[in-house]
């Protein structure tokens, strides 16, 4: 090839890149930054006609006007752009140097495996085009773009699922759109033509989708998870040559899947049939035209004589990999499991869970009442054991039916990440752990703002800049790390930075200037971090775009609570912050201790306890100015009568005579004085009503297994009406007492 004609080459590549489209709409700000990037280069390559010069001005002029918001009509203008940058065709200016006539390219299929798309036939495989050989001049960029292309593709499985179960969501269609762009964008860049192809015919599909020229229909989510697979392959492959001088991809499945879209019907599933029997492994195969009807035949018998599974033998003779065979299972897999699936309307679901809490209730209510425990017959004794066993085999059930892997709301704060860390300059990767964890899905959507308020702040705050990190020491780039996990009847959710930390000293300086605290007044670290969740606070000098308005930690730990959550914080300077939620696994039944005080049952969340004990007489005593205090191995914690704060009588007013239960909020303990402990038990939360919803200290009602209602205690709203006013009481009994 000579200089002129590798030259022209390259503007020719630069122009397609062009045509095809960088950029998703006027919000795409990254989109746009590559697009001006192309124009740039196209505008000082040598052998760029000056008549494309006034056209490449104008759509730069265009683009600055919306990045600026200095455009009157942003869509307007877009759609200016977008007319601009569809006369840049194989078929508008002429790629030649040698002339300016229209020069024709071959059709958009033919840049990939142009032996199989020339031909006519519908027989797949009667050319079998060749691999295409990429070769791999930047290893780095290369690694890079499989590792977001593989997040890329996690995230189009995982809408593409939103997408199946409400079609004409828009977002839903975004959401599958935007990562194929992306894909796209970057494959063009690296010159990778198989999967910068394969992304654009789907994206064109999505994007008739979004504009409403077609329905998304089963046959468009079969495109897409085909082609999700296909993708998948071939970033394999790419990977698999890393530190090579070039890849050799499947260019052939590509060819294959693009001719099949050629006669695409959205209204007929592509390469799976939704029948009522699943298709064999060899059907699936011969639909994705990885192999001829009659080697599938041959196989067949091959595997019946030597007692092998049919896609044993096409790998064992080489007729395909391993990989393709995999693929075909697990569409098969995929049949089967949708086949068993059903939908079901969350009304239902909800309204299902609590008739089996009512069942449980009910069961637990006959089986204790007196008379039928009078019976002694060794049968009825049976039957009722199997009837428990049956009702609670059914109520776990019923419950997980509610539960949803908390990976949707980790996959969101990917993306969050990303923009933040480009807006606030600063390099910064989040890992995430335990994506799998289950949780009540009326709480899936609730942490999600909580956990965006948190990671803003650990971003602006917490996250040095990359050249303060050089100068400690560190990594220039700073990680978040999001984990979550099942811990008995809790989740627990972590979310730490490897930043600056918290300063301590700066805290209670703003504290005190604030009018927080007193300056004299000699508080602990934790009990200084906690004053971050105060309404307001904030010790950011400025204001950015990212934070620093004081607004969300209060917000934060509020939205917590609402979910009868905890959230703690610890910190050291100049190693990271450190930000754990725990919450309960349901919403729907809570794990307690029913205590009773005088003649009333109350449920305690164990969540909020840390053990219980009978204080002996000399660990009680008053503390001017403090209250009643009970001392627990060698710490003073605030005593709490319960009998006054519910305004019952109760059997013991001595704490040694009573039981001490040792709860935690706020990084203190407190003394809650109860008569005794009854047991621990899962009850079915009930709500007070409307009248009852804002009572402090508590929370919600459970029926017991007599059939009695217990109140379930907000520890939280008991310890903030002591903090407020419970202690006056308590010093008028100690000038009693003096």
């Amino acid at each position: 090839m000579t200089v002129e004609s590798a030259s022209s080459e390259t503007l020719k590549t630069l122009v397609r890149r062009l045509a095809d489209g960088v950029v998703a709409g006027p919000d795409d700000l990254m989109g746009i930054g590559e697009c001006l990037n192309v124009i740039e280069t196209i505008e000082n390559h040598e052998d760029t006609p000056q008549v494309w010069k006034h056209d490449l001005e104008m759509v730069k002029r265009l683009f600055r006007g919306i990045i600026l918001e200095e455009s009157a009509d942003p869509e307007s203008d877009w759609h200016k752009i977008q007319a601009a940058l569809k006369n840049f065709t194989g078929n508008g200016p002429d790629f030649s140097t040698e002339n300016n006539t229209a020069a024709e390219e071959p059709p958009a299929d033919a840049s990939l495996g142009t032996a199989a798309l020339e031909n006519d036939s519908d027989e797949v495989g009667e050319h079998t085009p060749p691999k295409e050989h990429v070769p791999l001049e930047d290893a780095e960029l290369i690694k890079d773009f499989i590792e977001e292309a593989k997040e890329h593709l996690a995230s189009i499985e995982l809408n593409i699922m939103s997408l199946e179960a409400d079609p004409s969501d828009k977002e839903a269609i975004n959401a599958v759109f935007r990562p194929f762009h992306s894909i796209k964008g970057v494959a063009g860049f690296l010159n990778l033509q198989a999967i910068h192809q394969l992304s654009h015919e789907v994206e064109n599909i999505l994007d008739e989708a979004r504009s409403g020229a077609i329905e998304v229909t089963d046959a468009v989510i079969d495109v897409v998870l085909r082609a999700v697979d296909i993708l998948k392959v071939l970033l394999k492959e790419l990977e698999a040559a890393l530190g090579d001088s070039e890849a050799s991809l499947s260019s052939e499945l590509v060819a294959s899947f693009l001719k099949s879209l050629r006669n695409f019907d959205p209204q007929q599933p592509v390469g799976s049939q939704r029948s009522a029997e699943p298709p064999k492994v060899g059907e699936i195969l011969v639909q994705k035209g990885l192999v001829e009807p009659v080697e599938v035949e041959k196989a067949a018998e091959a595997a019946k004589e030597r007692g092998m599974k049919i896609g044993e033998v096409l790998v064992d003779e080489g007729n395909l990999s391993p990989q393709e065979v995999a693929t075909a299972l697990r569409e098969q897999r995929h049949f089967k499991e949708s086949t068993a699936s059903v939908r079901v309307d969350t009304a239902k679901l909800d309204n299902l869970v609590d008739m089996v809490g009512e069942l449980v209730i009910a069961q637990s209510m006959v089986l204790q009442n007196p008379e039928v425990q009078s019976i002694k017959d060794q049968k009825f004794q049976k039957d009722s054991v199997q009837l428990r066993r049956i009702t609670a085999e059914l109520q776990r059930i019923s419950m997980s039916l509610r539960m949803v892997p908390i990976k949707s709301t980790f996959q969101k704060l990917i993306r969050l990440v990303r923009d933040l860390s480009k807006k606030s300059g600063k390099d910064v990767r989040l890992e995430m752990h335990g994506e799998d964890t289950e949780i009540d899905r009326n709480m899936v959507e609730e942490i999600y703002e909580p956990l965006v308020h948190m990671i803003r702040n650990a971003i602006d705050h917490g996250l040095e800049t990359p050249e303060e990190r050089k100068a400690m020491g560190k990594d220039p780039c700073g990680t978040i790390y999001l984990s979550a996990e099942q811990k008995g009847g809790n989740i627990i959710i972590e979310l730490r930075d490897d930043g600056r930390g918290l300063n301590a000293a700066k805290i209670r300086a703003k504290a005190v200037e604030r009018g927080l605290i007193g300056p004299d007044d000699n508080l602990e670290e934790r009990a200084l971090f906690e004053l971050i969740f105060h309404p307001g606070f904030s010790t950011k000098d400025e204001i950015t775009d990212v934070s620093g308005r004081g607004v969300g930690m209060d917000v934060v730990r509020r939205s917590v609570e609402d979910l009868r959550g905890k959230l703690e914080v610890s910190s050291v300077q100049g190693q990271g912050t450190r930000f754990e939620l725990k919450l309960p696994l349901t919403m729907a039944i809570i794990d307690g201790m029913v205590i009773s005080v005088g003649p009333e049952r109350y449920v305690v969340p164990t969540v909020a306890l840390r053990e219980s004990l009978r204080p002996s007489r000399e660990s009680y005593m008053t503390v001017h100015g403090s209250g009643e205090m009970i001392k627990v191995r060698h710490q003073l914690m605030p005593l709490i009568r319960l009998h006054d704060m519910l305004g019952v009588e109760p059997r013991f007013r001595n704490p040694w005579e009573g039981l001490i239960l040792v709860v935690s909020e706020d990084q203190k303990s407190y003394c809650l004085l109860a008569d005794e402990i009854i047991g621990r038990q899962e009850v079915v939360i009930k709500s007070l009503g409307a009248g009852l919803r804002h009572v402090r200290g508590l929370s919600g009602g459970a029926i017991l297994g007599d059939g009695k209602v217990a109140l379930i205690l907000d520890v939280k709203g008991i310890v903030s009406g002591y903090e407020e006013g419970g202690q006056h009481g308590y010093d008028d009994r100690q000038r009693r007492v003096a």
